[in-house]
């Protein structure tokens, strides 16, 4: 049995499945938003989302997934939690889930979804530049050249068409830097639970914008895409979330967030396949020299440090490294 284990455990470790999958989850989600942002208001849609998110949990509460915390009083953010930790998730939660997912939902109202997702590759340089320029770590060559890359792909993306038929790229760069500024954020929660923060980001998102939805008027939408829309917020916003802490606790942070990085690469192709968006020359360019940059930015993460992980409650999902 337990060498039964080590050899999956060891096949985890060359093929990153949790975070492939975590990857496929999020950039399923973008293909379906787009149509939802012609239905429901970007604030209304976020509700919906952030609400739906905590359906997405509920496999997180399977023992098996190696996520539970030690106690039931853990999901209530037990006294011992520090000021600065509390300070840490309010602010994950006004910048990653509720200000970021309106930034995306409101650039997707403009803008194709293919390209928009190849956009959400500037996650990848912000996160970097974050990281290097306001908490002190170390750049390497490889990291810099797929700074570079990125930059060169999303401006090319982003200024190349004359017609100005597609106005809205400004909210993608913005979702991608607030998503950049919570993962760094997300630093400083590392002692607690993650299940907990995915359980309190999607409770403390959904109370944050209900009121402002409210307040920007009345939901007129059919029950079918309220139904939708929870199930785009269930898959795309929770359970993507909880499949991609299990990913950390098999192969680390910094493996897991290099592995998922392609996942705008599988939102645009989502997108063109199921809402047939033109292909064009810019774009075929733009998603070469993204893909290009990626790469070198998993490689430079790889040799930048070993990962950290979350300790696990589970002997059965610690990390082999």
């Amino acid at each position: 049995m337990n060498a039964d284990r080590k050899r999956d455990r060891a096949l985890m470790a060359r093929i990153p499945v949790w975070s492939l999958f975590a990857a496929f989850l999020f950039g399923l989600s973008t293909p379906f938003t787009k149509p939802l942002t012609a239905l429901v208001p970007p604030l209304w849609l976020a509700s919906l989302f952030y609400g739906g998110s905590l359906f997405g949990i509920l496999p997180g509460l399977i023992p098996r997934m190696g996520l539970l915390p030690e106690s039931r009083k853990e999901f209530w953010l037990a006294g011992e939690t520090t000021p600065k930790e509390k300070s840490a998730l309010f602010a994950s939660i006004v910048l990653g889930g509720v200000l970021a997912p309106l930034a995306l939902i409101k650039g997707l109202t403009s803008y194709p979804a293919s390209r928009g997702s190849l956009l959400m590759n500037a996650e990848s340089l912000f996160t970097v530049l974050i990281a290097t320029l306001l908490f002190g770590e170390k750049i390497n060559r490889w990291m810099l050249a797929g700074v570079v890359l990125v930059s060169t792909g999303c401006g090319v993306l982003s200024f190349t068409e004359t017609k100005n038929s597609y106005q809205g790229s400004e909210f993608f760069f913005l979702a991608a830097f607030l998503w950049a500024l919570d993962t760094n954020i997300l630093r400083f929660l590392s002692r607690i639970n993650p299940l907990v923060v995915t359980l309190w980001k999607g409770a403390g998102s959904t109370l944050l914008l209900l009121p402002f939805a409210i307040r920007s008027g009345p939901f007129s939408g059919s029950p079918e895409t309220i139904l939708e829309s929870l199930l785009v917020g269930a898959i795309g916003y929770g359970f993507s979330l909880v499949v991609f802490l299990r990913s950390i606790r098999t192969i680390g942070v910094v493996r897991t967030g290099a592995w998922f990085g392609f996942s705008p690469f599988i939102g645009a192709a989502l997108s063109l396949l199921f809402l047939g968006e033109p292909v064009s020359l810019t774009f075929v360019l733009s998603a070469g020299l993204l893909f290009l940059a990626v790469s070198i930015l998993h490689k430079g993460e790889n040799q930048r440090e070993k990962p950290t992980l979350i300790p696990s409650e589970n002997p059965s999902v610690d990390s082999f490294q």
